[in-house]
Formats: structure tokens, C-alpha cells, sequence
């Protein structure tokens, strides 16, 4: 049912360089994405709101477009229930929203056990990767720093940016990875969009204790001048943050007031599909698989249908789950 393929990657694993590392290679990558409680916006046009959580379509398709699949992740399960989904998937996502990052929202006690199986699979050698989009990203460092927030209030919402790399930039998975006119535009064009206000900024970064086990690749700069974390990576373990949201240049359309900056450009749809692609490989490099054709059928989000929400929220279409 998986194909797979026996390839040798070379791998930037903190400050040791260039490892050469052998996986088995699989060529339908399954990803699973932290759904979260629904925001009011999303349920105001829909005659059936008994909804417990959702997940926005452009992370779906974010995903879809690099060749993987989806799996949706409920909040409000048992223990057994993610444990299951740690043993068969290829990697995980923490979406942004407007959820809790601690353990008193679905979405928080639901991350804080996926982040513990993520650690504890890699620990074992199992190449589980993580990726962490806005508050995604918050989360993971609150996670990362023991369960204690050294996020600032700023000023993000609906501004576009370009990056401002950090020394050694190179020497991460991601941007060792990355064409250099990729690089390009994330440098020189506003080809990142941010929809926040709560920032990890540079300094609170080493304060907590981050710096010591993530890598702070590049940061961008809110309204008001202040300068914050946007995009970093685990030193050793495939988990991965970005501040900013790399799914909608290409899937999300509104165009109001407060979501007129996504960039639609070439290039900030190329720097989405770069992010997209990445992932995707790096979920690729873990070979883990469903037990049962008929279980992975089950699990996808293919039994779902999503409902058009533009109308009432910044989301072109969401997909809800009882």
C-alpha cells in the first residue's frame, strides 16, 4: 500500500554539519493537522452549528499540493487516541486560530500530548516531523519552555513582510534546502503575511531558554517597529515554527480591511509552495503507515466535506467536525 524507496539525505543536525543519514523513503506522506474549537465567524452561516472544532481548508491544501494527505486530529480525545495517530503518521501540524496554547483549550492539551509523542518517537529514532504556523508556533515554544509563555503583545495584524535572516541561517534544514531565488524573495519581498498579536521577540527567545535548543533563523519587525521571532527549528529534531502563514498566499481570498495583505504575487506563492514541499519531504523520511488500508481510509479527510465560510470569516473554507 506504501510505496517506498530506499534514498540516503544528508541532514543538518545541530552544530555537527553535514550528517549522512539513511531512511526509507516513503512516496505517500500522511500528515495530521490539530484541529481546534471553532471560532464564532466560522459557525455564524451555518444552520447546523453543533460544531466542536475545525480546521481551516488552506492548511489541507497547503499540505495536498506538496503530494500529501491529511488526517484531521479531534480535540477532547483520550490518551490512546493520539498515541494511535503518533504510530501512523508521517508528521504533525499545528495550525494558527484563536485558541489557548495552554492545556485549558482542546487545542493546547491536545498540542502539549502531541509535542511529548513527537519528542519521545524521535528519542526512539522514529523521524516524526512537527510543524508549528502562528499560534502553532507559540505553542511550540511554550511547550519548549516548560509550559511558560514569554510571548509580547505587538502589532501583526494583516502585514505582509519579508525576512531578515539570522546569522548561520544556512546551516538549518530548512534554508540548506532552499533555492536561492526562494531565499530571494523571502529577503527582499514582502512575501510573508502575519495575522498576530502576541510576539517572541529575539531577546525573550534566549531569556527562556529557546535559543538553547531552537535554532532563530529569521524575524520580522510589527507596526510599531519591534522586532520578533518568525521562523526557527529544533536544533536536532525535525520541529519546525513559523510566525508567520505560509498556506495563505496561495489558498485564502479574502480581500477586506483586515486580510487585504496576504500577498497573491508569484513569488510569495512560490515562498508557500517552498514551505509546503518542505514538509511534506520531511515527513516523507518517516515511513510509518496505517495498519489497514481500510483504517487509513477511515482516517482521512476525504470523509469530509468542507463549507464555504468567507462570508462571515478570514477563511475561504473550513472544515467542521462534531
Amino acid at each position: 500500500m506504501a510505496g517506498k524507496g530506499l534514498i540516503v539525505v544528508g541532514l543538518l543536525v545541530g552544530s555537527l554539519g553535514c550528517v549522512q543519514a539513511q531512511f526509507d523513503y516513503s512516496l505517500r506522506p500522511i500528515i495530521g493537522i490539530l484541529s481546534q474549537h471553532p471560532l464564532d465567524s466560522i459557525l455564524e452561516g451555518l444552520e447546523d452549528k453543533n460544531y466542536t472544532s475545525y480546521i481551516a481548508a488552506s492548511y489541507v491544501k497547503h499540505l495536498e499540493s506538496a503530494g500529501a494527505r491529511v488526517v484531521p486530529i479531534l480535540i477532547n480525545q483520550d490518551d490512546a487516541y493520539y498515541e494511535n495517530l503518533a504510530k501512523h503518521l508521517n508528521g504533525f501540524m499545528f495550525p494558527g486560530g484563536a485558541n489557548s496554547i495552554t492545556n485549558s483549550s482542546g487545542y493546547g492539551a491536545a498540542g502539549a500530548k502531541i509535542y511529548q509523542l513527537v519528542k519521545e518517537a524521535n528519542a526512539r529514532g522514529v523521524y516524526l516531523p512537527l510543524w508549528g504556523t502562528r499560534e502553532g508556533f507559540q505553542m511550540i515554544t511554550y511547550l519548549a519552555a516548560g509550559e511558560e509563555k514569554w510571548l509580547t503583545s505587538c502589532s501583526a495584524i494583516n502585514k505582509a513582510d519579508r525576512l531578515t535572516v539570522a546569522q548561520g541561517y544556512m546551516n538549518s534544514r530548512i534554508f540548506a534546502q532552499m533555492p536561492d531565488y526562494v531565499v530571494g524573495y523571502l529577503t527582499v519581498s514582502n512575501t510573508t503575511v502575519n495575522f498576530h498579536k502576541k510576539c517572541m521577540t529575539p531577546e525573550n527567545f534566549t531569556l527562556s531558554g529557546l535559543a538553547d535548543e531552537f535554532k532563530l533563523l529569521a524575524t520580522s519587525f510589527d507596526f510599531d517597529g519591534l522586532e520578533y521571532v518568525a521562523l526557527m527549528e529544533h536544533v536536532a529534531l525535525p520541529i519546525f515554527g513559523s510566525q508567520f502563514h505560509p498556506e495563505k498566499n496561495q489558498f485564502e481570498w479574502k480581500d477586506d480591511e483586515v486580510h487585504s495583505a496576504i500577498p497573491h504575487t508569484p513569488q510569495a506563492v512560490g515562498v508557500g509552495q517552498y514551505f509546503a514541499n518542505f514538509f511534506a519531504t520531511q515527513a516523507r523520511l518517516n515511513n510509518q503507515k496505517f495498519p489497514s488500508e481500510e483504517e487509513e481510509t477511515a482516517a482521512l479527510i476525504y470523509n469530509y466535506q468542507p463549507f464555504f465560510t468567507q462570508a462571515t470569516s478570514g477563511f475561504v473554507q473550513s472544515y467542521l467536525f462534531r
